[in-house]
C-alpha cells in the first residue's frame, strides 16, 4: 500500500485520474504505435544531468480484495505467476535497453502483495531485478508485505536478494477495525511477522497504520499507535482513510453501513500521531510518514523531490525529466504485450510538464516534506525564485499561520497541514498566473 498511497498524493496515481489541483493543460508527449501503446519517453529530451534514483515494481496479486483498496489488485491469479514473470523479465530488458541500466539508490516492490508469491517465484523475481540494475549506490530495498504472507523461508529469499527493508501492512491492531476494512490478516500476526524479518536480517521495518476508520475513536486510534510503538518499527506511514470512487467501502457507506469519521475526529488523530510518536522518538518527515532517527524511506523522499524513478509492472507509473507515465492496468494486456513476437512496455498515459507546470508542481510536493522547499536549491535545479512567484500567497498564508519562512525554507505550519490541499491549490495556481507575466514581461 504504502507506494501507491504515495505515487496517489504525488499526482501520479496508478489507477484514477490526478486529483483537480494537479491539472495543468499539458502537451501530447508522444504518438501511439500501431500496439496502441505508447513509446518510452525519448532520451534526447532527458535532462542533461539528470540519473534514475529510484526502481518500482507492482505485483498485482492479493489474497483478497481489502474494501477501501484502489490500487491494481487481483484476487487470486497467482497460477499466472510464471508467465507474469516472463513479462516482467521482458519489460526489465525493454527499460534497460531504453534508458541504460540503471543504478538506483532506493528499490521499492510493493502491489499487491508481493509476498503472496510462491517462494521460488519470489526469488526468481530477486533475480531478475538483480541483473537489471547496478548496486554501486543502492542504499535502500524495500519489499511490501502482508503479515500473513511472510514467513522464514521468504525472509531469507528477499535478504539474498539484496532487501534490508521490509514494510508492513498492518493498518490497526484492532481486529474489529481490520474486520471493518475486511483485511484477511489478523493483528497477532504483524509482530510475528515482524520478530521473522529480524531473525532473517532485516531490522529495518515499517508499519503501515490508517486511522479514521468507521467506529475508531481517538483512543482507539491511541492503542494503535501504542503498539506500533512497543513493537519497536523503525518508521510508521500514518493515513486517513480515504473513500475512493468505485470501491466497496464508499459503497458501503454511501448506503448508509456506516458514517465516516468526522472531519473534527480525523484533525484529533493526527495531531495526537503528531504528538504520540514525536515523545516516542519518531520525527515526521512528511505529512503522513514518521520515522527514527535516520530511517527516513528514501524511496519515499525520491518522490516528493521529483526525482527520476522507473516503474515497472501493470499500472506502475514512472518519471524523468517531467515526463511521467502508467503502464496498462490490466495483467491480462499486460502479459499479452511483453510476451508477444514483438514484445513492447504497455504505456497507456504518458504526458510532459514542462517550464512553470513542472516547477509549480515541484513546490507542492517539496511542501509535504517537513523541511518544505529549500529555496536556494530549488532556484539551483528550477531557475525559478519561487519566493518571487508566490510572494503574495505567501504573505497571506504566514500572517493566518499556516506557512513558515525561516533559514531559506518555505514550510507548512502543523495548521497549514490540515488545509494543506487548498494551499497545494493555490501555489499551483500561483505558478499558472505567474507564467503570462513572466511571457509578458
Amino acid at each position: 500500500m504504502q507506494h501507491d498511497k504515495i505515487i496517489t498524493e504525488a499526482g501520479s496515481k496508478n489507477d484514477t485520474p490526478r486529483p483537480k489541483i494537479f491539472e495543468f493543460p499539458l502537451p501530447q508527449a508522444g504518438q501511439r504505435m500501431e500496439s496502441g501503446f505508447f513509446n518510452l519517453p525519448p532520451s534526447v529530451e532527458f535532462d542533461a544531468t539528470s540519473v534514475i534514483d529510484a526502481l518500482y515494481v507492482h505485483i498485482p496479486f492479493c489474497t483478497s480484495k481489502c474494501h477501501y483498496c484502489d490500487f491494481f489488485s487481483l484476487a487470486g491469479h497467482l497460477d499466472q505467476a510464471d508467465t507474469f514473470l516472463d513479462a516482467l523479465g521482458r519489460e526489465l530488458d525493454l527499460q534497460v535497453t531504453h534508458f541504460g541500466r540503471p543504478a538506483p539508490k532506493t528499490i521499492f516492490i510493493g502491489g499487491g502483495t508481493p509476498t503472496l508469491l510462491p517462494p521460488e517465484a519470489l526469488a526468481r523475481l530477486m533475480a531478475q531485478i538483480n541483473s537489471a540494475i547496478k548496486f554501486d549506490r543502492l542504499t535502500e530495498f524495500t519489499v511490501e508485505a502482508n503479515p500473513n504472507t511472510f514467513d522464514v523461508h521468504r525472509a531469507k529469499i528477499l535478504l539474498s536478494g539484496g532487501v534490508n527493508r521490509i514494510s508492513f501492512g498492518a493498518q490497526s491492531f484492532s481486529a474489529t477495525e481490520l474486520a471493518v476494512l475486511q483485511r484477511d490478516h489478523n493483528p497477532e500476526s504483524v509482530p510475528v511477522a515482524m520478530e521473522i524479518a529480524r531473525r532473517a536480517g532485516i531490522d529495518n521495518l515499517n508499519l503501515d497504520l490508517i486511522f479514521g476508520i468507521p467506529g475508531q475513536s481517538l483512543v482507539d486510534w491511541d492503542k494503535n499507535l501504542t503498539r506500533a510503538i512497543e513493537l519497536d518499527s523503525t518508521h510508521l506511514s500514518c493515513y486517513g482513510l480515504m473513500y475512493e470512487p468505485n470501491t466497496p467501502m464508499t459503497a458501503r457507506m454511501k448506503q448508509g453501513e456506516f458514517t465516516p469519521a468526522s472531519d473534527d475526529l480525523e484533525i484529533a488523530m493526527l495531531q495526537h500521531t503528531r504528538d504520540r510518536l514525536a515523545a516516542a522518538g519518531f520525527a515526521r518527515y512528511e505529512i503522513s510518514n514518521y520515522a527514527q532517527v535516520g530511517k527516513a524511506c528514501e524511496h519515499n523522499i525520491n518522490y516528493w523531490k521529483a526525482r527520476n524513478h522507473l516503474a515497472i509492472g501493470p499500472s506502475a507509473a514512472g518519471y524523468h525529466s517531467g515526463y511521467r507515465w502508467k503502464n496498462v492496468q490490466s495483467l491480462t494486456r499486460y502479459i499479452d504485450a511483453l510476451n508477444s513476437a514483438a514484445p513492447v512496455v504497455p504505456i497507456t498515459e504518458i504526458e510532459r510538464l514542462t517550464g512553470l507546470a513542472r516547477w509549480g508542481e515541484l513546490a507542492i510536493l517539496n511542501l509535504r516534506l517537513t523541511e518544505g522547499i529549500v529555496t536556494h536549491d530549488f532556484k539551483q535545479r528550477t531557475g525559478v525564485d519561487v519566493m518571487a512567484i508566490l510572494n503574495p500567497l505567501l504573505q497571506r498564508y504566514q500572517s493566518m499561520g499556516l506557512i513558515t519562512i525561516r533559514d531559506g525554507t518555505i514550510a507548512l505550519s502543523e495548521a497549514g497541514i490540515a488545509v494543506s490541499d487548498t494551499i497545494f491549490a493555490d501555489v499551483l495556481e500561483a505558478f499558472a498566473q505567474f507564467a503570462p507575466r513572466q511571457r509578458g514581461s
